[in-house]
């Protein structure tokens, strides 16, 4: 077997910290991985005393369970693959710097904050912060792609300041806020006050929406640059096909009152 399975075998009722329990910090611990040290609110545990094993550790990790109060998966990873059949708690990808994470489920909030590179995958939903900076840091998403099948939360994309950000569903209030750089993408509906003290960065929107003040029109055009874009994602990830049907944009700039150059696109 490729992958090193871990079934959650208890059910939790504080908040259970896997920050250490990633491919790449795995890899020289194999036979003691069991007796691995982690924190189950303010006390130190051990990683049998929740988690029965099966597999080897070649691929990656399967966390099997309902890992709602598990944070810190993915933690600062480097390398190979998760795979979570079901939701996950707070901080998902954890300034990951490569590999892949899949959740087949929802995820809380500060998932993909201050990625790096790699990427995440979402089935349902995430909460607020999503690729955002974590409290402190100045940048958030610096690489690396991010996609949600499902809603995101508050504040997505935070300070961001590099990567790829693709939300299937709606997105709630200020989007892309603080946005320096990077690119996000919404099919679905958008809350208040997006791109509020945007420097720079693109959001493209799936659907009409009425922008406020601090965005300024900038006119109409076919944007044929999304298609090459477009044909550069589609080799990345098959959930990226078809991401732009149309390439004829309303273009905005702003956010003008902080002398931002950021662009929104309204895909038509």
């Amino acid at each position: 077997m490729s992958y090193l399975i871990l079934r959650l075998k208890k059910k939790l009722i504080f908040r259970l910290d896997l920050g250490e329990i990633v491919p790449d910090k795995l890899k020289n611990k194999k036979k003691n991985v069991k007796n691995l040290k982690i924190f189950y609110g303010n006390e130190e545990k051990k990683l049998s005393d929740f988690f029965s094993f099966q597999g080897k550790l070649n691929k990656g990790i399967i966390f099997k369970g309902n890992l709602g109060k598990c944070d810190y998966i993915g933690n600062s990873m480097k390398e190979g693959e998760i795979i979570v059949n079901g939701s996950v708690g707070e901080y998902l990808g954890n300034k990951m710097e490569n590999g892949k994470i899949l959740v087949k489920g929802s995820a809380g909030n500060y998932a993909a904050c201050s990625l790096k590179g790699g990427e995440i995958l979402i089935e349902k939903n995430a909460g607020d912060y999503l690729g955002s900076s974590i409290q402190g840091d100045k940048i958030g998403i610096s690489g690396g792609r991010v996609i949600v099948q499902g809603n995101v939360g508050n504040r997505l994309a935070f300070k961001m300041r590099a990567g790829i950000i693709f939300v299937k569903g709606n997105a709630k209030n200020y989007l892309g806020s603080q946005m320096i750089a990077g690119t996000i993408v919404i099919n679905g509906k958008i809350g208040s006050n997006p791109g509020i003290l945007m420097k720079r960065g693109t959001i493209i929107l799936k659907k009409k929406v009425s922008l406020p003040s601090y965005f300024k029109y900038s006119g109409k055009n076919n944007y044929l640059f999304l298609k090459i874009f477009q044909f550069y994602l589609e080799k990345l990830n098959s959930e990226f096909k078809n991401i732009f049907p149309d390439t004829y944009t309303v273009k905005f700039v702003g956010d003008t009152s902080c002398g931002g150059k950021g662009e929104v696109l309204i895909l038509n």
